[in-house]
């Protein structure tokens, strides 16, 4: 395009992205002017690609009607079809998710051997950020050491070295090198632990429209379209008091579909969730919530589960995009809680997203009380700092958990009302990051203890009962614990055996430990078992009435 051209096409990019959010007659008509003028303008160049690709998207995720839901479709293909044919704009978009573009990032074991299975032949070396030394010390864990003289033989890097040993024609290097640790004698966290000292970046192109961040889809809801202007009044109270549906009945199918464009959005972003990387096929749970809205659960296989809190993550999807992720870490009526609203989705219904957030967790999971640490509102988080993410959280209703803070905030409310451009400043938004911010949802909420409270008391009984010996701790209590319960665990699953004993460090540290465990036996006998269900909600639900266990840990 010539000058001429750019400026005319960014007037027509520009104004449309001032009508995103604006539905009515005159703006819907605007809007598919704007759409036709747009295709006329394809290709364009490199810088241009991504905002217009980001701005195609939010129109599918808003449309008005269907003849502007086609129109955004049918210029998304058009701009998808550049990357078909030019390389070089491919290659300047590495890293985004977008068709035949590539990935290169650090991932996790579990996120790797994912990526691996999924795109089989695919997913590749690209480098390791491991010191040599490291690398040899590995192969030498890994292999027998009769192949020593390889396994020392010169300063190469990873992937020099593992051609060393690989002849097999139908592994690449980084499937060679996952079968080696999977194969070896070490258990699943040691094989993590040792994936990860190698520090692997691989490499992954993306070749299937599907997999790639334009089409990732969640279940096949029906679409919404925008007809009315937005309504950004979004009472709280009204809506967390509107009565949740009834989850969405979801084949085998739709779960997988969920699971994976829960872990691909991620992958785009170059981040993982611990729920959505383990996510349990028979732990998602989806509400529909109306306007477009859908709300994706995810829990953690079990061998993954938290052993205090309940870890739920979250995807949400507007009109079956994915707009919206993070989670809450459950404990009793506690929910520590995250939001992160994906970029082309934010100036949109970001306050309606975080109160049916609210609400599914309030009346799904019996969440009375959310807590909100500082990284969401500032602390080491400079975006959230500038955009007073602060008071997004205070006017839904949280309050600092600090007194001081508490007050301060009131009396800048205050100064707001009296002056509407009254803006606080950045030393202000700093302060507030020293504390919690906390929103209550019940005078009598009950139990809305910190696990992290408990893990330090559990800390401080091994130190000084067993002078930080946690073999004779973990020993001492178990055997207790089965006194106490006064059965035998011949017939209890493994996962059960493994958790008990960890738990056991927990019902022991009150004073009159096995007393109190034969007296609560079939409740104590639950919280155990019920954390390998094939959903974490029976945990979550039995351990908010077990009152005795909070009475004791208080």
């Amino acid at each position: 395009m010539n000058a001429n051209s750019n400026t005319q096409f960014s007037e027509i990019t520009n104004k449309l992205k001032s009508l995103l959010f604006k539905f009515d007659d005159i703006h819907r008509e605007e809007k598919i002017y704007l759409l036709h003028q747009l295709n006329s303008f394809l290709p364009i160049k490199s810088k241009e690609w991504k905002p217009t690709h980001q701005l195609l998207l939010t129109m599918l995720a808003y449309p008005d009607n269907k003849k502007i839901l086609e129109l955004a479709l049918i210029t998304l293909s058009n701009l998808l079809k550049q990357l078909e044919k030019k390389y070089a704009l491919s290659s300047s978009l590495s890293g985004t998710g977008f068709l035949q573009t590539a990935i290169e990032c650090n991932f996790s074991y579990t996120k790797v051997k994912f990526l691996v299975k999924t795109f089989p032949h695919q997913v590749s070396i690209h480098s390791a950020s491991s010191s040599i030394d490291t690398q040899k010390s590995i192969l030498k864990l890994l292999l027998p050491t009769v192949e020593y003289s390889k396994i020392h033989l010169g300063e190469k890097d990873l992937k020099s070295r593992i051609n060393e040993f690989s002849a097999s024609s139908k592994l690449n290097d980084l499937e060679w090198l996952l079968n080696i640790i999977q194969q070896s004698s070490l258990d699943k966290k040691a094989q993590a632990f040792v994936y990860q000292q190698l520090g692997i970046f691989i490499h992954w192109k993306v070749f299937d429209k599907k997999d790639s961040v334009s089409f990732l889809r969640g279940a096949s809801l029906p679409m919404y379209f925008h007809s009315k202007p937005l309504d950004r009044t979004n009472n709280f109270q009204e809506i967390i008091a509107q009565k949740l549906p009834q989850p969405v009945n979801l084949n085998l199918k739709e779960r997988q579909q969920l699971i994976h464009s829960a872990k691909m959005t991620l992958t785009y972003l170059y981040r993982e969730t611990e729920p959505f990387t383990n996510a349990n096929e028979d732990d998602i749970t989806l509400f529909d919530l109306g306007k477009g809205i859908s709300i994706a659960l995810f829990g953690s296989t079990i061998d993954k589960r938290y052993s205090l809190e309940s870890y739920i993550g979250y995807l949400v999807l507007k009109n079956n995009i994915p707009a919206s992720y993070g989670g809450g870490w459950i404990f009793g009526e506690r929910s520590q809680f995250g939001i992160n609203i994906l970029e082309a989705f934010r100036g949109g219904e970001s306050g309606l997203i975080i109160c049916e957030l609210l609400r599914v967790y309030h009346q799904y999971f019996g969440v009375t009380r959310f807590v909100v640490k500082p990284y969401q509102f500032g602390l080491k988080n400079t975006e959230a700092l500038k955009t007073g993410a602060f008071w997004f959280y205070y006017k839904l209703g949280f309050r600092p958990e600090d007194s001081s803070l508490k007050e301060l905030a009131y009396k800048e409310e205050q100064a707001k009302q009296l002056n509407p451009f009254y803006k606080s400043d950045l030393s202000t938004l700093k302060k507030y990051t020293k504390s919690n911010l906390v929103l209550t949802l019940s005078d009598t909420s009950y139990p809305t203890y910190d696990s992290e409270l408990l893990s330090q008391k559990i800390t401080t009984f091994i130190n000084s009962h067993f002078h930080g010996n946690r073999n004779i701790a973990m020993d001492h209590c178990f055997n207790l614990l089965k006194e106490g319960l006064a059965i035998s665990i011949k017939d209890w699953k493994d996962e059960d055996i493994a958790y008990a004993k960890e738990l056991s460090l927990l019902f022991c540290f009150y004073p009159d430990a096995k007393n109190w465990i034969k007296k609560h036996r079939k409740n104590v006998k639950l919280f155990i078992q019920l954390k390998s269900a094939k959903t974490e909600l029976p945990w979550i639900r039995h351990l908010q009435r077990f009152d005795a266990f909070w009475k004791m840990v208080n």
